[in-house]
């Protein structure tokens, strides 16, 4: 059985909900993205938070170049995409984000987010998807019992066996705690900036 978080357990006194959220998917198979390491996925979180935050700066040629060749790749996508690129950590080129919106601010949306690695020269070297499907977190959904409010919201990640960066963005983004299960049975706390292994679920 699964145990409440620590950080979501219900308090009387404030009569704390949580909104939940299971990423249904179509296999529990995990797809193979690229892979950072936790510190670099809270960087580029954090990352992917103050660009969003910011007026839009003017974008360097190579920054440019970058965005197009993801672009060309990511041709389904619509116009409620908003776009960020940011420099890849860990060598030459860009990473550019297809981050998923709604028109309600207060909806989290979990996915599909898109992860473009684009290389020094301009060229695609991978997409990666970092959802398995278009997921909606209504803050203000109208089922919500009267006298309780949003404390934090549950999702599955299925795409890795570790939280990809835009639950930190997410989390930032939102003001709100995450909690996070993984496809090999354990459970992380999406929390300040930060990502920690809580336990694995029995």
């Amino acid at each position: 059985m699964l145990r409440p978080s620590p950080l979501l357990r219900p308090i009387e006194s404030a009569k704390l909900i949580v909104s939940f959220l299971i990423v249904c998917c179509v296999t529990a198979q995990a797809i193979e993205i690229r892979r950072f390491s936790l510190k670099t996925k809270e960087l580029l979180g954090r990352q992917l938070y103050e660009r969003t935050q910011r007026g839009a700066a003017p974008l360097t040629e190579p920054q440019l170049r970058a965005k197009r060749a993801a672009m060309e790749s990511l041709r389904q996508l619509d116009k409620s995409y908003r776009i960020v690129v940011l420099n890849d950590p860990e060598r030459d080129g860009h990473l550019v984000y297809a981050l998923a919106t709604s028109p309600n601010p207060d909806d989290i949306v979990v996915g599909v987010h898109y992860r473009v690695t684009v290389s020094s020269a301009g060229k695609v070297e991978r997409v990666d998807p970092l959802a398995r499907s278009r997921l909606v977190i209504r803050k203000n959904g109208r089922d919500r019992p009267a006298g309780y409010r949003h404390a934090g919201f549950y999702a599955t990640n299925m795409v890795s066996t570790e939280p990809v960066e835009t639950f930190i963005y997410l989390s930032l983004l939102h003001h709100d705690s995450c909690v996070v299960f993984t496809p090999d049975s354990a459970t992380w706390l999406i929390k300040d900036g930060k990502i920690t292994r809580e336990r694995e679920r029995r």
